[in-house]
């Protein structure tokens, strides 16, 4: 194959490289999940700290990851 990916993941044949559509996919869930977690749902917050802690489809910050999963604990919603 000749055509080559620039760095926003699309080829010379203007398509998109599967790469940039499953990390768009990602982000995108992040987004929907961070929504669903701050109308309140505790399995919602649950992934959204696991997905800062482990850096899907968020830039990984160790430190908010565990501090949510810590505020769970603290204030059960149950």
């Amino acid at each position: 194959m000749e055509s080559s990916s620039s760095s926003r993941g699309i080829e010379k044949n203007g398509r998109v490289t599967l790469s940039e559509v499953v990390a768009d996919c990602v982000k995108r869930w992040f987004r929907d999940t961070l929504k669903e977690a701050k109308a309140g749902d505790i399995n919602m917050q649950v992934l959204v700290s696991q997905m800062y802690y482990n850096g899907y489809g968020v830039p990984r910050d160790v430190q908010q990851g565990q501090d949510g999963v810590y505020l769970l604990f603290l204030y059960p919603t149950w």
